[in-house]
């Protein structure tokens, strides 16, 4: 699936801006080390530089879904915490600990930096991440609460050395969901199995809450398997829609498929997912951001629009006038339009940056 800009046109449009706009708003992370209680040292795989490598690679993809956000690394530099001895308290304490099956230390891990901050780390206007090497482990990363682990071993392929973990989880911290949410594993007589990828029958899940995904399940290891778990065809004898919906699992963030944890340019989120993420930063995570996205929306859904991307019965959902979201915006954010012509003439003087992704939006009188 591609994304790319769509065209904003103004046309007998006065763009007063008093103060010089920032195009993007930036989320800031704050990135830990939890060192090594037996020599006070990080893990010899962790570095200042593979971890820039990161960043500008989960920068490069933002930038490819035009939305205008970006990752801010706060400082540049991975923040040590914990040390030496530190083996019944401290970040350290935590060290060798799988977060990923111990729900529980996650739960007091945030709970201990939240009540010390110092000692930790903490940062309540950044995203906390903090590299850890969760008992050797090559693999499983975890998002809780408000900070993310992430695996410290970059031979692994998918620790804190890989944009598209990195931002997988990042992803989970703005309430995006894995694609094969609600999937089913069953045995060769439609019973429950818990054998993983080994069990008989995989069926796949579509509790993702976008719409713009088709179910999936991640023991599909191919593009034909995913069609064939939806449409009951393989992927070369579906439509050019149905590919496109099974392209878009395929080579989703937030899948569990080889894509993306790769390199190259295919790794996506949706449009949907794109709104529910964005919903996310303006609402449960402002604190982390430098601004808002106030969505408008000329076929508006609700009689109370916030400015969301969608409507919850009679409140929320975007705005029906651009000059609506012109008002309720601050210095910094941005008007997300979708596609229409809004015939509003205007003079704007607020440093906003007006943007659109799913289609051409014109603004003004042709």
């Amino acid at each position: 699936m591609k994304h790319s800009f769509a065209r904003f046109l103004v046309w007998g449009a006065l763009l007063g801006l008093a103060v010089p706009s920032r195009a993007d708003i930036v989320i800031r992370i704050s990135v830990k080390v939890i060192l090594n209680p037996a020599n006070g040292l990080r893990p010899p795989t962790v570095s200042d530089l593979v971890f820039s490598n990161t960043v500008a690679g989960m920068n490069a993809l933002l930038a490819k879904f035009g939305r205008g956000y970006r990752y801010e690394w706060v400082g540049n530099q991975l923040i040590d915490v914990g040390g030496l001895g530190q083996f019944n308290s401290g970040p350290s304490h935590y060290y060798d600990v799988d977060f990923t099956a111990d729900d529980a230390a996650n739960q007091e891990f945030e709970s201990n930096a939240i009540a010390h901050p110092g000692s930790y780390g903490w940062d309540t206007n950044a995203v906390n991440l903090y590299v850890a090497n969760m008992g050797g482990k090559t693999g499983g990363s975890v998002t809780m609460g408000n900070h993310i682990f992430l695996v410290a071993n970059p031979a692994a392929g998918n620790g804190y050395s890989s944009r598209g973990t990195t931002i997988h989880e990042l992803g989970h911290h703005f309430s995006l969901r894995h694609t094969h949410q609600g999937e089913l594993d069953l045995n060769s007589d439609a019973t429950v199995c818990t054998n993983g990828c080994n069990c008989a029958i995989h069926i796949g899940g579509d509790n993702d809450l976008v719409a713009d995904t088709i179910a999936d399940n991640e023991c599909w290891h191919s593009r034909d398997e995913i069609a064939q778990g939806d449409y009951g065809m393989n992927y070369a004898d579906l439509t050019s829609a149905r590919r496109a919906a099974v392209d878009r699992v395929w080579d989703n963030i937030m899948s569990y498929h080889g894509d993306f944890r790769g390199t190259n340019d295919l790794p996506i989120f949706t449009s949907d997912q794109l709104d529910r993420w964005t919903d996310s930063a303006n609402l449960n995570h402002s604190n982390e951001g430098s601004g808002l996205t106030r969505f408008v929306d000329r076929n508006n859904c609700s009689s109370l629009p916030t400015g969301s991307s969608a409507c919850a019965g009679d409140v929320g959902g975007p705005f029906p006038t651009v000059a609506n979201g012109i008002t309720s915006a601050r210095a910094g954010d941005i008007i997300l339009i979708r596609p229409g012509h809004y015939n509003e003439p205007m003079t704007v003087t607020k440093a906003v940056t007006f943007r659109a992704t799913r289609g051409d939006a014109l603004v003004g009188k042709p």
